[in-house]
């Protein structure tokens, strides 16, 4: 339905009382060179087809547009709690991850190339969505939010699920040494002038397991954006490009259309840890 392609873990998507999507660039009303289901306000895009963007998704998962939390992410560590009910969160707000147990809230995460994390708690009924781009790995903002989960709403780290979706690979990320952290070189390979190919997905796994967190709880779409750039955004590939929304939504009542095009994982991608 409305041609909108996506990725989801089945053992995530099989809870009833939540939803949630990792979106590609496809089917959506943006022009070149954001085309075409951009989400990005701030990279030269029209806000008339952000919005047109928006309301198809809301129209295609069935959920309300004032729903969908859009922070203004800023590579960073900061981290938006919510635990009572709230209107329309402004998209002004500065943040990188958000946490609720809220069945009003669409926690959204705008990426093209840094890593879309999603977090589902099914005994305590918690999710949490995160932007882990190279800032914010550095800074470990994926163990911030497991601890801050067990602090604020009493999760067990056992009971988690948590999906990652498609990033930039270590077939593509290059970085320069003078932003490179040594605990990072398990997961990197040096490429000759103090330049290194940095395997993000795989760091922030690792900091996943420092809070508890087994393998066979995480689930993982192992797609490179900047490989794959005709189906997913790579601001490293193209410069000036769209943003693709991953979501994770807490919902008790609002209709599931599997009536959608879903890209779902045939091989062990999306399946479990690879």
């Amino acid at each position: 339905m409305n041609g909108l392609s996506y990725f989801e873990v089945p053992v995530i998507a099989n809870m009833e009382w939540l939803q949630h999507a990792f979106l590609t660039r496809k089917g959506g009303m943006s022009p070149p060179p954001f085309d075409s289901l951009n989400l990005g306000k701030c990279n030269g895009d029209s806000e008339e087809h952000v919005l047109k963007n928006k309301k198809l998704i809301g129209s295609a998962f069935g959920f309300d547009l004032d729903r969908l939390i859009l922070l203004r992410q800023i590579h960073q560590d900061r981290i938006l709690i919510l635990k009572e009910p709230h209107g329309p969160i402004p998209s002004s707000l500065e943040y990188d991850a958000v946490i609720t147990h809220s069945p009003n809230a669409f926690l959204g995460i705008k990426t093209a190339d840094c890593l879309p994390i999603l977090i589902a708690d099914p005994v305590k009924k918690v999710i949490a969505a995160i932007h882990a781009g190279r800032q914010g790995t550095s800074l470990q903002i994926t163990r911030q939010v497991l601890k801050r989960m067990e602090v604020e709403f009493d999760c067990s780290p056992g009971d988690l699920l948590i999906a990652l979706g498609p990033s930039i690979g270590p077939c593509c990320y290059e970085i320069d040494g003078k932003v490179f952290y040594q605990e990072w070189e398990p997961f990197s390979a040096p490429r000759g002038e103090d330049k290194w190919m940095v395997d993000l997905p795989r760091i922030n796994i690792a900091q996943m397991k420092k809070e508890g967190i087994r393998e066979d709880q995480i689930f993982w779409i192992d797609l490179c954006t900047y490989c794959n750039n005709d189906l997913l955004f790579s601001y490293r590939r193209e410069g000036q490009t769209g943003r693709q929304l991953s979501f994770i939504g807490i919902t008790k009542s609002t209709p599931y259309n599997k009536e959608r095009s879903c890209l779902k994982q045939q091989d062990s991608r999306g399946q479990g840890f690879k």
